[in-house]
C-alpha cells in the first residue's frame, strides 16, 4: 500500500537518523511540510525527509524539534528540488537566486561580460556535479537564507575569476595599508617607508589575534559585501547582534594593530597618533584587501 505524504516524510527521515522520534520532534517534522510550496508525491516526500535528516545529522535527539523549527524549509526544498531537477525548481532557483547576482558580482568588476561569466560559473558549480562529486548546492543546509548563501558563493567565485584573469589589482599581503606617496605625503609628511612594513606586520598579527568567527564575520561583510541584514539572516542573529559582531571585530583588529605598532615603532606620541588616525580612516580598505589576498 502506498504511503501517505506524512508517512513517507517520516520514513525518509528515519532512514537517515535510525532512531525513534518523540512526539514533539515528529510534530515539528510534519510542520515542515507547511513550508514546502508544492504538492509532494510520496517518493518526493521520502527523499525530502532524508534531506531534512542529513541537514540535522550533527544534532542530538533532544535538539531535533528546535532545530527543525529553525530550518529555512522552503529554501531547503528549493535547493533540494533544483539540484535533483524536480518540476520547475531549476527555473525557480535561477529566478530567485542566480538572476539577482549582478550587484554582488559587480562589486568586483561591473562589466557585463564579467558579471555574466561569473553568473554562469556559479550556476554550473551549484547545479552540475563534477565527476565523482555531487552538485555544490548540496552543501546548503538550511541554516540561513538560500539567496544569501548563494551570494557568498558568487562573491568568492568573482574574486577567484578576477585574480586568475588579473582584472582587479588585489594587492600583495606585504602592502596591506597601501600608504601611497600621494596619500601619505599631504596627510602625514613624517611617514617613512618602514612604517608601511611595520603596519603590514602589525595588521597581520591583528588579524591572527581574532577568533575564527570574527575573521569570518569581517570576511563576509567586507570581502563578500553582505549587509548587516544579510549577516543576521545567514548567522540566525538579530540585526543588532550582527551589527555588534562586525563592530566588535573591527574595533579589536584596530586595537591589536595599534598595540603591535607601539611595540615596533619608536616615534614621538604626536606622530604616532597621526599615523593611527590615518590607519583608522583606511582600516576598512585594509581589511578587504588583506582578507581578499
Amino acid at each position: 500500500m502506498e504511503l501517505t505524504i506524512t508517512e513517507a516524510l517520516v520514513e525518509g527521515f528515519l532512514r537517515e537518523r535510525r532512531e525513534t522520534l518523540d512526539p514533539q520532534t515528529q510534530a515539528a517534522l510534519l510542520a515542515s511540510l507547511q513550508h514546502v510550496p508544492c504538492e509532494l508525491a510520496a517518493t518526493d516526500a521520502t527523499a525530502f525527509g532524508g534531506e531534512l535528516a542529513r541537514c540535522l545529522d550533527d544534532r542530538e535527539s533532544k535538539e531535533l524539534a528546535q532545530a527543525l523549527a529553525e530550518l529555512h524549509v522552503s529554501d531547503l526544498w528549493l535547493a533540494f528540488a533544483a539540484r535533483t531537477a524536480r518540476g520547475t525548481a531549476v527555473t525557480d532557483f535561477e529566478r530567485a537566486c542566480i538572476d539577482p547576482l549582478g550587484p554582488t558580482i559587480g562589486r568586483v568588476d561591473s562589466s557585463a561580460v564579467f558579471v555574466d561569466e561569473v553568473r554562469q560559473r556559479v550556476r554550473a558549480k551549484l547545479l552540475v556535479a563534477e565527476p565523482g562529486q555531487t552538485p555544490r548546492l548540496e552543501r546548503y543546509r538550511g541554516r540561513g537564507e538560500l539567496a544569501t548563501w548563494v551570494r557568498v558563493v558568487a562573491a568568492r567565485e568573482a574574486l577567484t575569476v578576477a585574480r586568475s584573469e588579473r582584472r582587479r589589482g588585489i594587492v600583495d599581503s606585504d602592502d596591506l595599508l597601501a600608504l601611497e606617496a600621494s596619500t601619505t605625503g599631504p596627510e602625514l609628511g613624517a611617514v617613512k617607508e618602514q612604517y608601511r612594513a611595520a603596519f603590514g606586520v602589525a595588521f597581520r598579527a591583528g588579524i591572527a589575534s581574532l577568533t575564527a568567527e570574527q575573521r569570518n564575520v569581517l570576511r563576509l561583510h567586507y570581502l563578500h559585501g553582505l549587509t548587516v541584514d544579510d549577516l543576521a539572516g545567514l548567522l540566525s542573529l538579530h540585526r543588532s547582534n550582527a551589527a555588534r559582531r562586525v563592530a566588535k571585530a573591527r574595533a579589536e583588529l584596530l586595537s591589536a594593530t595599534r598595540l603591535r605598532l607601539q611595540i615596533e615603532l619608536r616615534i614621538d606620541r604626536a606622530e604616532f597618533e597621526a599615523l593611527i588616525q590615518l590607519i583608522a580612516s583606511r582600516i576598512d580598505v585594509s581589511i578587504e584587501r588583506h582578507l581578499g589576498d
